[in-house]
């Protein structure tokens, strides 16, 4: 052979069993087949080692992950599971069909007829364990369908996050349930009290004699009180649910003072108590606070001290603490020379209706609500009310507050919406729509305001108020909020919607209302409300708000 030839030819002879020759046979051919043959076998070989190893690889991964899986087919039984004993904590053979559990039957059957993925959770019985249960529809090479059941435990954080978030889900609606009650009891109570007081104050305005006199002051005493009462549970109730407000308003604090010495001047008097209130020339007098609410603690405390004082004197006493940057620290104290508190006592006459004593609820009366609401609106405010007495000493309360200095205009009057409490010269007679659905509040304010010269007229709810100002261009309208039919929030916009058939679309309204939660004053704003009331309505206050807004009514041509 030349061996520069590749390739070359095996010529073999042939000889049968009887010894018999055949012709030349070319076998090179049968020969490359076979070893492609060969070739392809390793080959296969190679394939199905790797895939045994992967198929090996991922059923370690499986069942390393802390998630089980199960195949089912489209009749639930299971074709694949990397757990074949079971689940020792559920309790489940992994042998066994899913088809026992209604849930999960629910759920293979939606993701199976609508081809996506469906998500439940399970709790254990007696162990309290979450876990997921996921089924994934797919489908196999045979077309038939597959569903898999992809398990896993809920870690315990993520468990503790669904409760944290469930719990608080609940306490925002215990809020909310807790908010429209105190709405619903601040209206329902407030609403007859300020027709009960309203009527004994015009009845007090008429002509009687001693005896009926002396019945109608008694009956206006007790109705005092009972508000008052009523006011402490309700203002208790609004702190603790956290929505009680603080309104920042500028005020004149000399001016403010004094008017609260007029007011317990008289009754110190009658006890030959001396009353001293001392504001030294260091305070600033114009001041930016929650008065109203101030005021509440003052009133409290000097009540209380006039109330266990026999003998001696009640000094309030303003200090200022510290001016810097705009502000203010002002301390506030009111001291007097009655019976004293123990020491161990002192802490827990803030707590609500406790007093020092059993005894000196028998004698000096109260709820014991007071100082734990005047605690409260201190701390709100930003201070904290405090206590130092001694039995037979007499008591120092006292508390400091933050306070940025106020501004005068440039009449020389404090920046502020509240300005002088005197009638203006108005001109002409100014007309009023009052809207109310309660007759006597009615009748009331019917009566009240045409003793102070206005002309009104009445609505009963909103629908009626629209039909009122379609026809008549009002000065004023008095608007209860919670009504039948239209309540005045909805009244009110729409009056400031309808520029076309209101005969005065920006007529001033004032809200009368008995809400008084956080929030309510933003309600009445948006709503297109100028000014707003509480009830029981105080006259003063009242008039002070209905002069202001036709003072400023006067001065724009319509």
């Amino acid at each position: 052979m030349d061996k520069d030839i590749d390739n070359c030819m095996l010529l073999s002879p042939i000889t049968g069993k009887d010894r018999c020759m055949f012709d030349p046979v070319d076998l090179t051919t049968a020969i490359e087949k076979i070893v492609e043959l060969e070739a392809y076998s390793a080959s296969l070989e190679q394939e199905a080692a790797a895939a045994k190893r992967e198929a090996s690889l991922l059923r370690d991964i499986l069942r390393a992950v802390p998630v089980g899986v199960t195949a089912y087919t489209d009749d639930g039984s299971i074709a694949y599971s990397t757990a074949a004993s079971g689940d020792p904590v559920w309790g489940e053979m992994k042998t066994e069909s899913c088809l026992h559990n209604g849930r999960r039957i629910h759920s293979l059957q939606t993701a199976l007829a609508e081809g996506e993925s469906q998500i439940i959770t399970e709790r254990h019985p007696t162990t309290g364990v979450h876990r997921s249960i996921q089924y994934i529809p797919l489908s196999s090479e045979q077309g038939a369908p597959l569903l898999l059941e992809c398990t896993s435990e809920i870690p315990r954080e993520v468990e503790m996050t669904h409760e944290l978030r469930a719990a608080k889900d609940s306490a925002e609606a215990a809020d909310k349930a807790k908010s429209e009650f105190l709405t619903t009891m601040s209206h329902e109570i407030r609403t007859p009290m300020n027709g009960l007081l309203g009527m004994l104050d015009l009845a007090l305005d008429t002509e009687l004699d001693a005896e009926q006199r002396e019945y109608l002051e008694a009956v206006e005493n007790s109705a005092e009180s009972l508000l008052v009462l009523i006011n402490q549970i309700l203002d208790f109730s609004k702190i603790e649910a956290g929505v009680m407000e603080v309104d920042r308003q500028a005020f004149r604090l000399r001016k403010r003072l004094s008017a609260l010495r007029t007011m317990f001047f008289h009754r110190a008097e009658e006890r030959c108590l001396n009353l001293v209130f001392t504001v030294p020339d260091d305070v600033p007098d114009v001041i930016v606070g929650d008065f109203s609410r101030i005021r509440q603690v003052i009133v409290n405390l000097l009540d209380n001290a006039l109330k266990f004082t026999d003998a001696g004197t009640v000094h309030l006493a303003v200090e200022l603490v510290e001016l810097k940057h705009e502000w203010a620290q002002l301390r506030f104290s009111i001291k007097d020379s009655g019976i004293g508190i123990l020491k161990e006592h002192q802490e827990a006459i803030f707590e609500r209706f406790v007093q020092s004593d059993s005894s000196v609820s028998r004698q000096y009366q109260g709820t014991g609500l007071g100082l734990a609401i005047c605690r409260k609106l201190v701390e709100l405010m930003g201070g904290k009310l405090e206590v130092t007495s001694a039995p037979g000493e007499g008591a120092e309360f006292f508390f400091t507050l933050p306070f940025q200095l106020g501004k005068l205009n440039e009449r020389g009057e404090v920046a502020t919406r509240e300005n002088a409490l005197a009638k203006p010269e108005l001109g002409s007679s100014k007309k009023v729509l009052v809207v109310d659905d309660n007759a006597v509040n009615l009748k009331y304010m019917d009566i009240f305001l045409k003793k102070q010269g206005f002309e009104v007229d009445l609505a009963t709810n909103g629908i009626e108020a629209l039909e009122a100002v379609k026809k008549e261009a009002y000065d004023v309208v008095l608007m209860d909020i919670a009504m039948p039919q239209m309540d005045g929030l909805e009244a009110t916009r729409r009056i400031r919607e309808s520029t076309s058939f209101c005969v005065r679309s920006d007529v001033p309204v004032v809200a009368m209302t008995a809400h008084a939660l956080k929030g309510d004053r933003e309600a009445f704003l948006a709503a297109g409300m100028n000014e707003y009331v509480g009830k029981p309505i105080n006259p003063d206050n009242l008039l002070r708000i209905l002069f202001g807004l036709l003072q400023c009514s006067d001065s724009v041509t319509y």
